[in-house]
């Protein structure tokens, strides 16, 4: 059996929620509403002690970490392989996934997180202080303790842009010497991971993300939002 608790096709929960639509596997949607706090209920705890989605349950057995579940995936789950054979490509495919998770998804947190500034101010102040206690992990409690009141300053913003920049000319350049996907020919979780948080770039930042400033950027987006497994994500968004 497999479970996987998400937020929705956005972020850190699109990598396995996309990597389990292009296997074609079956699996349990647990979807929580984050507006709601659901991931932080004490039933969803006991699996995540410290509130941290998403989250794959496989015959019982909890696995965490996006990129690490789309690593077991692929491994427990071998047809339709997302890995390459080449070690090389593998080496080449683990360097691409950790510079998102490292680099470019803290970036975009800042970002998004800023932009909930207006829906976390307006939440009752007991509550919000009732719902950073209940946050275990420190870095979370921080950023909705800042969000909740001034957001993050100018100078912060403008710095997460500046990485964001970065990632765009990183996943263009990559683009041009492999102009289908980020391996050459061969899907990996690589383009998985990468598009977990590129697809939210024509929003975010559509001076960096655009057919001008990036066309081998812009190409992909769009062969990514043209696989079936990319298009059935919008049943996965919850109520």
């Amino acid at each position: 059996m497999l479970a996987l608790y998400h937020f929705g096709p956005v972020a850190n929960s699109l990598t396995p929620l996309l990597c389990l639509l292009e296997k074609n596997l079956a699996f349990e949607n647990r979807f929580l509403n984050s507006r709601k706090w659901e991931h932080h209920d004490p039933a969803f705890q006991k699996l995540s002690p410290e509130g941290m989605v998403p989250l794959l349950v496989h015959d019982g057995r909890v696995v965490r970490e996006s990129t690490v579940i789309n690593e077991y995936i692929d491994t427990v789950f071998p047809d339709l392989a997302l890995r390459p054979q080449d070690p090389w490509l593998q080496a080449e495919m683990r360097v691409l996934t950790k510079y998102v998770d490292e680099y470019f998804c803290p970036a975009l947190t800042v970002l998004g997180a800023h932009g909930a500034t207006s829906f976390a101010s307006k939440i009752d102040k007991e509550e919000m202080a009732r719902r950073l206690e209940r946050m275990p992990n420190e870095e979370v409690r921080e950023k909705w303790s800042r969000v909740s009141k001034t957001g993050y300053t100018e100078d912060e913003l403008t710095d997460a842009r500046r990485r964001l920049k970065n990632c765009v000319a990183r996943v263009e350049g990559q683009l041009s010497h492999n102009e289908q996907w980020l391996l050459g020919e061969f899907f990996s979780l690589a383009d998985i991971k990468w598009y977990s948080m590129a697809a939210l770039l024509p929003r975010a930042v559509p001076d960096l993300c655009n057919p001008e400033a990036a066309p081998a950027l812009h190409r992909w987006l769009a062969r990514m939002a043209d696989r079936p497994a990319v298009k059935a994500l919008e049943n996965y968004r919850g109520a």
